[in-house]
């Protein structure tokens, strides 16, 4: 049996135009993703902003209930610098858990920067505490200035 001679005119690969239509192709599947990834980055960083302001409340929360002075005033640096020390660990000093360090090591800078947004400082008669406050919670900020105004403290705007 005889082979035909292959025809020198047919290509095995693809034309200009077919390489044009993948790249054309592939560009709008890339231009309707990265708007979506985008958001998807945006909100994982506010997830990650809300679960870390919610753990600097927590353990703010039970350093004064141990009596620990452990916030800085808006004066002094206020939330981030009350932060940034939580990081750094806030030793207990009196009670049954007296010498035990306690810290929020994980935190860094830029986290320490997004979750500020979801903290305030309560002013009491006598101690100060980080609070949490969830993104849109109008309620929450407006009871904490009442709260605020009956101790005669200048509640900080934001």
């Amino acid at each position: 049996m005889r082979r035909l001679p292959a025809d020198r005119n047919s290509t095995s690969g693809m034309s200009l135009v077919e390489v044009l239509i993948v790249v054309a192709v592939i560009g709008v599947i890339a231009a309707l993703a990265i708007p979506t990834i985008s958001r998807i980055n945006e909100s994982s960083k506010k997830a990650s902003a809300l679960a870390n302001a919610q753990n600097v409340a927590k353990l703010s929360a039970a350093l004064s209930s141990f009596g620990v002075a452990h916030v800085i005033p808006d004066s002094m640096g206020g939330v981030e610098a009350t932060a940034r020390l939580l990081r750094e660990g806030v030793v207990i000093t009196e009670g049954p858990m007296t010498g035990e360090k306690m810290s929020l090591d994980a935190l860094d800078d830029p986290a320490i920067t997004e979750l500020s947004e979801y903290l305030d400082i309560q002013y009491g008669e006598s101690e100060l505490m980080l609070i949490f406050i969830p993104p849109g919670d109008l309620e929450t900020i407006l009871f904490l200035r009442d709260v605020s105004a009956m101790f005669a403290v200048v509640f900080p705007g934001k």
